[in-house]
């Protein structure tokens, strides 16, 4: 028996249904009535003619909520309306962040476009989107996921939002306002499960390798039946996952990982982060502190991760650890600045001495500072010149001794200055 998932009595809520796909009829049993209380004036045939999509529905309605006289209902009244009944508004959505391949439908997305019910986004390799939705609710993709808009509407009847959602590969991050109506809804389906949430930030995600559904909480609270007679609970800071089988896993979430040094001046040639621990860790990094406009995202089986082709600039940074269960845990947010300042030598001895040549990569106003110590690098300098232009410096009749080099490249920038240097280098003087 599937997995299903039912509400817990939470201002902030997610469920996880165990579906493996929805048929019409489904999709009606899972539509969650819309409840209206009844005014002074109202019937049903006058509710009918203002909300219904067929005037005629209002039969239906009556048989649901046992109306005996259509025309003649209690004031205070709760009727609970099927939504495939109700007329509604189409809703949109825009993509306000737009990088790398990233499509819509069989054509190429790009910022502000608008988006409706049906239509299917898709981010390939180091490529996201993030798109807004009218209520301010948003939705990112990472890298290599894909999702069609099934719903997205607002209901005539008292303005109640209903967005849906199916993740057909990879994940979303959801960060959704809080709803002002308990009928309003928000969620994002997976093959095997359903995440429904009302005010908070939760991913969802598939694993095609595993056909693993994931889903990691930070507010609000699941009940999760497997199909026998205990009830399992999820609370906030903890993971749940639905296996291939059906089987439920369920456990608590990583905290935050310690980041070695996270808000560094980054200026080498990769971008690089190192955890604490040797675990698989999952690095984000926008260009915003919503992370609404990223840049880059990657998994790093050891918590070491590289970055390549990262623009000078101010960044913020996400990292997850990542459980055996393939559940991500809670995370650590951290800031740093890109500034591409990186410089390479080289020494060998030539006709005229020992010839040290460089090369430096980053933009902007740069002196060099060259540096040899003899025997120990404890020592002060033997040669020490700041300032340089130049990018080789000649040296000829060193005293016999080990010597130890290095040149800085020497950045100037708007109100500051940052150095880089090579690492320090032995070159042995043993003949005249």
């Amino acid at each position: 028996m599937r997995p299903t998932i039912k509400r817990l009595a939470t201002a902030f809520s997610i469920f996880l249904f165990g579906l493996c796909g929805t048929s019409p009829a489904s999709a009606q049993a899972d539509d969650g009535p819309i409840e209206y209380i009844v005014r002074k004036g109202d019937t049903l045939i006058s509710l009918g003619q203002r909300y219904f999509l067929s005037p005629q529905s209002y039969k239906m309605v009556a048989q649901q909520n046992r109306i005996a006289n259509p025309h003649k209902i209690p004031v205070g009244k709760k009727l609970a309306i099927a939504r495939h009944l109700l007329k509604f508004r189409a809703a949109s959505a825009e993509l306000i962040a737009v990088r790398g391949r990233v499509t819509l439908g069989e054509s190429t997305a790009i910022t502000g476009q608008k988006l409706q019910e049906g239509a299917a986004i898709a981010t390939g390799p180091s490529s996201f989107a993030t798109m807004m939705l009218d209520d301010g609710s948003r939705v990112s993709l990472p890298s290599n996921s894909a999702i069609r808009i099934r719903r997205l509407r607002t209901y005539v009847l008292g303005g109640i939002l209903d967005y849906d959602f199916d993740v057909e590969r990879g994940g979303v991050r959801s960060s959704v306002v809080k709803q002002k109506s308990t009928d309003d809804r928000y969620r994002v389906r997976t093959p095997k499960a359903v995440s429904a949430v009302r005010g908070t930030d939760f991913q969802s995600r598939f694993d095609p390798e595993t056909q693993n559904d994931f889903a990691e909480v930070v507010e609000g609270a699941l009940s999760v039946d497997a199909g026998d007679a205990n009830a399992r609970a999820l609370p906030a800071g903890n993971g749940l996952a639905v296996t291939a089988d059906g089987g439920v896993i369920t456990e608590a979430l990583l905290g935050p990982p310690e980041i070695l040094q996270s808000g560094k001046l980054q200026s080498d040639d990769m971008v690089s982060f190192v955890a604490a621990r040797a675990i698989p860790v999952r690095y984000t990094i926008a260009a915003d502190s919503g992370f609404i406009e990223q840049i880059a995202d990657s998994i790093a089986p050891d918590g070491k991760a590289l970055f390549a082709g990262l623009a000078d600039g101010n960044y913020f940074g996400r990292a997850r650890a990542i459980s055996a269960t393939g559940i991500q845990g809670l995370p650590a947010t951290f800031t740093f600045k890109r500034r591409l300042n990186s410089i390479s030598g080289s020494a060998g001895k030539e006709d005229q001495g020992f010839v040290f040549r460089w090369r430096a990569e980053g933009s902007g106003l740069k002196r060099y500072h060259f540096q040899l110590f003899r025997n120990s690098t404890d020592s002060v300098a033997f040669v020490d010149e700041a300032g340089l232009d130049a990018t080789m410096v000649t040296l000829s009749d060193l005293p016999l001794a080990d010597y130890f080099w290095r040149v800085g490249s020497v950045q100037y920038g708007e109100a500051e200055v940052a150095i880089s240097w090579t690492p320090l280098e032995k070159i042995a003087v043993s003949s005249p």
